[in-house]
Order: structure tokens, then C-alpha cells, then sequence
């Protein structure tokens, strides 16, 4: 049996599951130019870059504290996303150029 949800509940539960399409998308967008910077790298022993980790983390931080993001939420799933993003370069790099020759955050195609 299907439970009835209040208006209210169904309503907001609709814009978390928009809310969490666009994110995908927006998530897409970020693996495509991470394939490309593992292109322009080149060397898998140039994927992991520590210090480049703490500026964009510094830098989430920062637009988490002005979006009113907490820090509790955002660093720990952006730290997530720059190690699976690295692991994501290191394939890239291995499966070769020719894989990932297109690979770009589609903005040639928008302009």
C-alpha cells in the first residue's frame, strides 16, 4: 500500500529530486573537465596534487559559508568528490587520449 503524503511533504521531496537531477548534471559536467585536465596532465603521477586539494577545498568553503552551506555538509563530500575525481584522471590516463579525446565541460558546444 502507498503511504499518502501531506501536499506540503510531496511538494518539497519534487524539488529535491529536480534539485538532484541538475546536481547530476552539474556533477557530469565537472568529470568531463577532469578528463580533460588528465589529459593536459598526461602522467598519472601528476593526478594527485595536495595543494591544489586545499585550494579548492578552501575555496568550497568559502561559497559554502556564503551560500549558507554548512562546512559539516560540504568538506567532506567535496573531499570525496576530489579523490574520486583524481581516481577518474588515473583512468583516463590509462585507458589513453584516444578515450577521452572530446572530453571538455561542453562549453564549445554552448557558445
Amino acid at each position: 500500500m502507498t503511504e499518502v503524503l501531506p501536499p506540503e511533504l510531496a511538494r518539497l521531496r519534487d524539488c529535491i529530486d529536480e534539485l538532484d537531477r541538475e546536481m547530476v548534471a552539474t556533477l557530469a559536467r565537472r568529470q568531463r573537465l577532469v578528463e580533460a585536465v588528465a589529459l593536459v596532465k598526461g602522467d598519472p603521477s601528476r593526478v594527485r596534487d595536495p595543494e591544489r586539494v586545499e585550494a579548492v577545498l578552501a575555496n568550497v568553503l568559502q561559497a559554502a559559508a556564503i551560500a549558507g552551506l554548512s562546512a559539516a555538509i560540504a568538506e567532506p563530500i567535496w573531499r570525496l568528490l576530489v579523490e574520486r575525481c583524481a581516481d577518474r584522471e588515473v583512468v583516463c590516463l590509462s585507458a589513453g587520449p584516444a578515450t577521452y579525446a572530446n572530453a571538455c565541460c561542453g562549453c564549445q558546444a554552448e557558445s
